[in-house]
């Protein structure tokens, strides 16, 4: 069994083909998770003597 050259180039055409494929799909993964995580706030230090400091 001998490997030709047009074995090779299909295998690297392969090889290119999913490496891009997988980079435009890690970047569309993303950037959707960017839009769909908001920072969740939190009101541990919210208390009432910090209120009244503000004042």
């Amino acid at each position: 069994m001998e490997i030709t050259n047009s074995d090779v180039m299909q295998l690297t055409f392969q090889a290119f083909l999913i490496l891009v494929l997988g980079m435009v799909l890690w970047r569309f993964m993303v950037s959707f998770s960017k839009k769909s995580s908001k920072p969740k706030g939190s009101n541990y230090f919210d208390t009432k003597y910090k209120d009244k400091w503000n004042r």
